[in-house]
């Protein structure tokens, strides 16, 4: 490898490391203002069709339990179900697309460690954690019906909202900086972000099950 060779290595290795100026919002009032999100961790979020969704939901059924809140993990059979659509080969195929587009360099290999299932009822958090993978993610595959829901969305995660949303936390109480990100569960959307990344499901007052999945996977060469 040349010096010229090797300087483009080089530069393409750093570049994870140099912001692109996402544009997040635009505001059309005169002189416009455009806010950029130049740093911190990125959220994918893909839309998964209703037949996808159906699939993976009648093989968990006979695997939750009724009324009650569960985990369980998805078996192979499961996981590698329908060739190119199969659960398997959707998520790698998201996460390659998530990882290019972030670091410029597309991993040589993703490994999914293991997919799993949280099967949640009314007043069942998940408390803020983050994973020891690479890359998570969550897929929603049911949601409940909420209980008062134009009263609690009027709520946040810190005042105590009660409405089963996704939370993402980094940082502290910076000025000028946003440190929480929440989403409101929909069936069909799939998350995926790094592993690293704080994020914790509220509770939920209500009937009906909050049920997704979730995944645990590494990457091999990726820029690093």
């Amino acid at each position: 490898m040349d010096e010229v060779q090797r300087d483009l290595a080089k530069s393409r290795a750093l570049r994870k490391y140099e912001a692109p100026p996402f544009v997040v919002d635009v505001d059309p009032i005169e002189p416009r203002l455009d806010l950029y999100s130049p740093f911190g961790p990125l959220i994918a979020k893909a839309e998964m069709r209703p037949d996808f969704v159906e699939r993976l939901n009648s093989r968990a059924d006979p695997l939750a339990r009724p009324n009650e809140s569960s985990e369980f993990r998805l078996s192979s059979d499961i996981v590698f179900e329908g060739g190119d659509q199969s659960l398997m080969s959707v998520t790698e195929g998201l996460i390659r697309r998530y990882v290019t587009r972030i670091d410029g360099v597309a991993p040589q290999r993703v490994r999914i460690d293991i997919f799993w299932i949280v099967s949640q009822q009314a007043s069942s958090p998940s408390p803020v954690h983050f994973h020891s993978s690479d890359i998570s993610g969550v897929l929603y595959l049911k949601t409940p019906k909420i209980d008062g829901e134009e009263d609690e969305e009027r709520k946040t995660y810190i005042s105590g909202r009660q409405a089963g949303y996704i939370n993402f936390l980094i940082g502290g109480k910076q000025k000028h900086c946003k440190s929480l990100a929440s989403f409101k569960p929909r069936v069909g959307d799939f998350y995926i972000f790094p592993g690293w990344l704080l994020h914790g499901a509220e509770p939920f007052r209500g009937t009906g099950e909050r049920r997704s999945l979730a995944f645990n996977a590494y990457l091999d060469g990726s820029a690093d």
